[in-house]
């Protein structure tokens, strides 16, 4: 499958010597596999003044990731939809396919982290001016001809049951380690089999 990065470019809740904010990259590799521990993910960071602000910075610096990375991603998953024009033309220049989505789960845990941890250990810090997280939802689409079956079944699993996951017999394409949202080993979570 390859590996997949997820990326954040955006202003931070710090200022510079001119009053202006930092802008930062954050990049991480996202977890493939349901059982792949998260602390041997890539990750990267660099931080630029609002004056660099543009695709090309921006292409620069994944250019630099990728130097450094062990494996240079396949695509770039980004959840910020008022950055898309910028990610999507520094990626494509770098054909790379950077996709909009929600399945963030790696870089939004790592943006919390610095949100609490890191960025207030900074002088410029401005507390209370975390740059919002939105993500304007799509109108509803009709399901695809192969979810629309003749019969449905809530089901629910206990959470360590989907260690197993990578050897059942379903396909699901990609998957992340529970354990990075903390979630108890009995707790059950519902679904919904077709």
């Amino acid at each position: 499958m390859g590996t997949i990065w997820e990326l954040d470019f955006y202003s931070r809740p710090i200022l510079d010597e001119r009053q202006k904010k930092l802008w930062e990259l954050l990049i991480c590799e996202s977890p493939l596999d349901i059982n792949h521990p998260t602390d041997s993910l890539y990750r990267y960071s660099e931080f630029t003044n609002n004056q660099q602000v543009n695709s090309i910075w921006l292409k620069s610096a994944i250019e630099k990731a990728i130097a450094d990375a062990p494996e240079a991603p396949q695509k770039i998953r980004f959840f910020r939809r008022q950055m898309n024009n910028m990610i999507t033309k520094a990626c494509a220049e770098l054909a790379i396919p950077a996709i909009l989505s929600r399945r963030t789960y790696a870089l939004n845990q790592w943006l919390q982290q610095r949100i609490e941890e890191v960025y207030p250990t900074y002088s410029g810090y401005q507390a209370g001016t975390n740059p919002s997280v939105q993500y304007m939802s799509p109108a509803p689409q009709p399901l695809p001809d192969a979810l629309i079956g003749e019969q449905w079944t809530f089901v629910s699993l206990e959470t360590e049951a989907f260690t197993e996951m990578s050897e059942w017999d379903i396909d699901f394409g990609e998957a992340f380690p529970l354990n990075t949202i903390g979630l108890a080993p009995n707790l059950q979570i519902p679904g919904l089999i077709i």
